[in-house]
């Protein structure tokens, strides 16, 4: 499988490479899937997400009883609860969900899952956590 990047720009693109890979592919049926391309959470993001984010449910969940001892643990646990991926089978309808790994995540799919904790934060353990800017390690206590 080959894979080729094609931009669109003031509502133009050039398609030159396809025409050129179509027309020295043998016959037969073939697959082309077109996905639009974004990037994938940035190092300030997970920065803020393992900095300020677990952190501070870490210890409001430990306020609540909980006995997680680590980050990664409070990572586990809420990429189980908050961030799946649904997979369904087809013949018999029946759902799957498997948690989503953060580092695959592009930048909106992680601010959406980074959104989720805070409000999770907010409703269920009564913190609020700061949203995400460049002084947001400045601006709490240490944990």
């Amino acid at each position: 499988m080959e894979t080729l990047f094609i931009q669109k720009k003031e509502g133009r693109y050039d398609l030159t490479k396809l025409f050129e890979h179509l027309n020295i592919l043998a016959d037969g049926f073939y697959r082309i899937e077109v996905r639009k391309i974004r990037k994938k959470r940035t190092l300030d993001q997970n920065a803020w997400l393992f900095g300020c984010i677990y952190p501070m449910l870490l210890k409001a969940l430990n306020d609540e009883g909980w006995e997680f001892v680590t980050t990664q643990q409070v990572h586990e646990f809420f990429k189980s609860m908050l961030g799946k991926e649904k997979f369904v089978n087809k013949h018999t309808g029946e759902i799957v969900e498997i948690p989503q790994s953060t580092a695959e995540m592009n930048t909106v799919q992680f601010a959406t899952y980074c959104e989720e904790l805070r409000n999770y934060g907010r409703e269920y353990l009564n913190i609020e956590i700061p949203e995400p800017n460049k002084l947001w390690n400045t601006s709490r206590e240490v944990i």
